[in-house]
């Protein structure tokens, strides 16, 4: 027979491997993923990666032969950065699938971000699961 300590000593470490195998696949999730854009009149087309990162330019028609370098290139800044932004919120989605709520995934992603306000949050998500396991462990000694 095992005891209650040794069953949720079990149980931490099924959730670590668990929690590590997620990890392992939201990486291999990322790298396999591509986003591609296109504005609405269709004439032109990028792909960036699951990082955001810029992957092809395409031109499926002739419309863009009709407009002046600066639209032209107006139209590839503007569609570049909205195939970006959704690659971001892909990412975003993936990674709120494997972290606490409430934490600030997009500023992580994107740029600067209070570490220690974050780790705060972190500790206060410890603390409550600490507290949820005492509760547990009283409740399994009074039993």
């Amino acid at each position: 027979m095992t005891s209650p300590m040794h069953d949720r000593i079990e149980q931490a470490m099924a959730e670590f491997e668990r929690n590590k195998a997620a990890i392992e696949d939201l990486q291999n999730g990322l790298a396999a993923t591509h986003t591609t854009i296109s504005p609405k009149n269709r004439s032109i087309s990028v792909t960036v990666d699951g990082q955001g990162e810029l992957t092809e330019v395409k031109f499926p028609s002739n419309a863009y032969r009709g407009m002046s370098p600066a639209q032209l290139g107006s139209l590839i800044v503007d569609t570049v950065t909205e195939a970006r932004e959704e690659a971001r919120r892909k990412s975003i989605g993936m990674f709120q699938s494997l972290l606490p709520a409430g934490l600030p995934v997009g500023d992580m992603l994107s740029g600067p971000v209070d570490f220690d306000d974050v780790m705060e949050q972190i500790t206060d998500v410890v603390r409550d699961a600490q507290s949820t396991i005492r509760k547990m462990t009283k409740a399994e000694d009074a039993s």
